[in-house]
């Protein structure tokens, strides 16, 4: 593991703490550059994301990032769209249960239940088009897609656009991980007002609304809720949901066939016994964390650990790095050995508590299992060095993973 310098804009695309020693020496520092603090143990971590009435997550890109461009932003959303509205990922309570209400009974068990049928057919469908004995780039070809139709078919978005998820997806993502330069943040503008007009579309009409999806409960809701959603908050909680629906899925995926590829044999044990490879998945789901960072600001001056933060002072909570805290967990682990579910904070804790964690569990295990029972073995079809990661001290996965897939009947 790489040690970069002390900066939270070094942990751009890197994994876990940003110094072997952060955790007993400091875990609560303050990146010079930017001002914002950044707090790295698996204590401190969870207990921030536990004290959201200290800990708001009510931060703007504005007080984040020095270079983001918001009177351009704005006039953008002005000509072309509606402002976005705090839902879920950047708001508190009260209004925040408001939201969080809603899209509660889009995720319960029993609706992930009913759409393991469908993510099996999509995963068979995708590996049909692997090539056997090819080089095959398995983020754009199976871990990019699947999860996107999926998300695609709740929001009532056609099989032809689903690349424009992908595009206005990617254009938010790069906005919020810092270090975007301002023409990016006003493409991602563009592409929110794009997404705007696009869904607006849909939410106006019913028939474009498929029964008991995400996007019909939540045009429901601006008629059944009291007080009613708004069009800006509806489209506003359709665009949170749309990033959240697939982007952890997506980097979770590739982190899995990266793994299978660099340990073969493993293949075997995880295809015949589920149970341990469910806890495969929350393995890798702690290890390589495809969310390692999130903003918090404090709303008053509070202890946080040995260190007193005032009022207002901005917060990165590093969840790769608490994944890997070695008071918590057993160091160097292999993720293959593990008899037991690791607590990790992947999925956060909390009123914040990942939204659609359990669809996003079904989607992996069932894309790995039909990986397993398709392939005998993966291999990487370039060398280890030359994958790239994501450039976002919020997320991290991988851009591209060519791979080899060797059949049960080669």
């Amino acid at each position: 593991m790489s040690t970069p310098p002390k900066s939270l804009l070094a942990l751009a695309g890197h994994e876990g703490p940003s110094t072997g020693k952060v955790y007993a020496e400091e875990p609560v520092w303050r990146c010079g550059r930017t001002g914002i603090w950044v707090v790295e143990s698996h204590a401190l971590v969870r207990e921030a994301l536990l004290r959201p009435a200290d800990f708001s997550s009510r931060v703007s890109l504005s007080a984040l990032d020095a270079g983001f461009p918001a009177a351009d932003v704005e006039a953008i959303h002005r000509e072309g769209g509606a402002r976005w509205t705090r839902t879920l990922q950047t708001n508190d309570p009260p209004s925040h249960r408001r939201f969080r209400a809603v899209v509660d009974r889009a995720f319960t068990a029993g609706k992930v239940d009913s759409m393991a049928v469908g993510i099996a057919r999509v995963a068979d469908d995708l590996l049909e088009r692997w090539p056997s004995g090819e080089p095959f780039d398995a983020m754009a070809g199976y871990a990019s897609p699947l999860p996107l139709r999926i998300i695609g078919d709740q929001l009532g978005v056609g099989a032809g656009d689903f690349p424009l998820l992908k595009q206005w997806s990617d254009a938010a993502i790069r906005a919020i991980g810092l270090g975007a330069t301002p023409d990016e943040h006003r493409d991602a503008a563009h592409c929110g007002v794009a997404f705007q007009r696009y869904f607006t579309a849909i939410l106006r009409d019913p028939l474009r609304q498929p029964p008991g999806s995400l996007i019909a409960l939540i045009s429901a809701a601006a008629t059944n809720l009291q007080p009613a959603l708004t069009l800006p908050e509806q489209l506003s909680l359709l665009h949170t949901l749309m990033i959240a629906g697939h982007e952890t899925t997506t980097s979770s995926m590739g982190s899995i066939l990266l793994h299978l590829a660099e340990h073969p044999a493993q293949m075997s044990e995880l295809r015949d016994d589920e149970s341990r490879l469910k806890l495969f998945i929350e393995q890798v789901l702690r290890v390589h964390s495809p969310v390692q960072g999130l903003f918090r600001v404090t709303t008053r001056e509070v202890q946080l650990g040995e260190q007193l933060l005032p009022p207002g002072a901005l917060l990165s909570l590093r969840l790769g790095a608490a994944n890997l805290d070695p008071s918590k967990f057993v160091p160097g682990i292999d993720v293959i050995t593990s008899r037991e579910a690791p607590a990790h904070l992947s999925f956060g804790v909390g009123l914040h508590h990942c939204i659609g964690a359990a669809l996003a569990r079904r989607e992996l295990l069932i894309a790995t299992r039909a990986v397993l029972q398709r392939h005998v073995q993966l291999r990487l079809a370039v060398p280890r060095e030359l994958l790239r990661y994501s450039r976002s001290v919020m997320t991290r996965g991988l851009l591209a993973l060519p791979l080899v897939g060797v059949p049960h009947d080669a």
